[in-house]
C-alpha cells in the first residue's frame, strides 16, 4: 500500500515537477494492478521500501530492521490514516459550505477552515447604513435571560436566526452561562437581518410565542440545530408541536404577530446602540463585535468581574 501513498504524495509534487509525474504515474499503475488484484510489476514498492529502510538503518539500525521487518503492516496504517484525513477534510469543508463552520449543525469554537474567513465573523445587516451618531446602550428590557437578574455582569446578544455566525455563538455562550452560573446575566435580543426579510422576523416572532410558555430557550435551540433561510409558519408552528407546546395557542400567537412590536424594539433598540450585524454583544458597556470564542468573552468578562 505503500505505492498508494506514494501516488497521492508524487500526484502533488508533480504539479511542479516532471520527474515526480513520471513516479506518480508508475504509482497509480501500482495501485490500479494492486485493486484488480494483480501483482505489481513496476518494482516501485520495492525500491521505495529499500530507499526508505535504508535511510533508517543507517541512522538508527534497530529501528530501521523494525521497519524493514514490518513494512507492510506499517503501510496500511499509514494508508488508512491519510485516507481517513481526506474523508475528514472532505466532511469538514462540506460542513463549511453548508453550515459555515467544520463540525455541523451543531459546531464548535474551532474551525481550521475560519482562516479562510479573512475576519469577516459577523453577518450585515444591509438597510443599516451610516454611523450611529449618539450611541445608546441597550438595557436587559424584558427579553429573556440566563442566569442571575441582579448578576454584576450582564452579557446581552443582538443575534438572528437566519445568521450562521449567531448560530455558532449559541454553544459559546452556553459554555459561558454553564460555567459562570450566577455571575453574570445572559439577555438574547432579537436583530432579524433585514427587518423586511419576513422568515427572519417569523423565526423572532416564534421564539417569543415559546417564551410565553417558558420554553424560549428550547426553542432557540431548535431554530439553530435546522437553521434556514425559510423560516415559514408552517415550519415553525410544527418546531412548536415537536416541542410540545399548546399548539392552537402558539399558532394563534405566530399568525396574529403579536410580538412584532416586540422584535422591531429589539431591532430599533439595536441600531440605537450601534448594532449593524449578528451577533453582537455588550458586556455590560463593553463592546464585541461578531463571533466569540470561549476565551475572548472569558477575558472581557473576567475584567468585568474584577471591577
Amino acid at each position: 500500500m505503500i505505492c498508494l501513498i506514494a501516488m497521492v504524495v508524487f500526484g502533488i509534487l508533480g504539479i511542479f515537477s516532471a520527474t515526480n509525474r513520471k513516479i506518480a504515474k508508475e504509482a497509480f499503475e501500482c495501485v490500479f494492478k494492486r485493486v484488480t488484484f494483480r501483482k505489481c510489476t513496476t518494482g516501485l514498492d520495492q525500491r521505495l521500501k529499500s530507499e526508505i529502510t535504508g535511510k533508517l538503518m543507517r541512522r538508527k539500525p534497530k529501528f530501521g530492521a523494525f521497519v524493514f521487518k514490518y513494512f507492510e503492516v506499517i503501510s496500511w496504517f499509514f494508508t488508512i490514516l491519510m485516507l481517513a484525513s481526506i474523508g475528514w477534510t472532505g466532511y469538514s469543508i462540506y460542513n463549511y459550505a453548508v453550515y459555515g463552520n467544520c463540525n455541523g449543525p451543531i459546531p464548535n469554537a474551532f474551525c481550521v477552515f475560519d482562516v479562510f474567513s479573512q475576519g469577516q465573523v459577523q453577518c450585515s445587516d444591509a438597510n443599516v447604513t451610516g454611523t450611529q451618531q449618539q450611541i445608546v446602550y441597550p438595557t436587559a428590557d424584558d427579553d429573556p435571560f440566563l442566569g442571575q437578574a441582579d448578576a454584576r455582569v450582564t452579557v446581552i446578544e443582538f443575534g438572528c436566526y437566519a445568521c450562521d455566525y449567531t448560530r455558532k455563538a449559541a454553544p459559546v455562550m452556553k459554555k459561558i452561562v454553564d460555567n459562570y452560573g450566577d455571575k453574570i446575566k445572559f439577555v438574547f435580543r432579537d436583530f432579524p437581518l433585514d427587518l423586511q426579510h419576513a422568515t427572519a422576523v417569523n423565526a423572532a416572532e416564534a421564539s417569543q410565542c415559546a417564551f410565553e410558555q417558558d420554553k424560549f430557550w428550547q426553542y432557540s435551540d431548535k431554530l439553530f440545530a435546522s437553521q434556514t433561510k425559510n423560516f415559514t409558519r408552517e415550519l415553525l408552528q410544527g418546531y412548536a408541536a415537536d416541542l410540545g407546546l399548546n399548539t392552537a395557542k402558539f399558532n394563534d400567537c405566530l399568525v396574529t404577530e403579536k410580538y412584532r412590536a416586540e422584535v422591531e424594539k429589539d431591532y430599533n433598540d439595536g441600531l440605537k446602540a450601534g448594532v449593524h450585524g449578528t451577533p453582537t454583544f455588550f458586556i455590560n458597556n463593553q463592546t464585541l463585535v461578531g463571533y466569540q470564542d470561549y476565551q475572548q468573552m472569558k477575558k472581557v468578562i473576567e475584567e468585568e468581574l474584577a471591577k
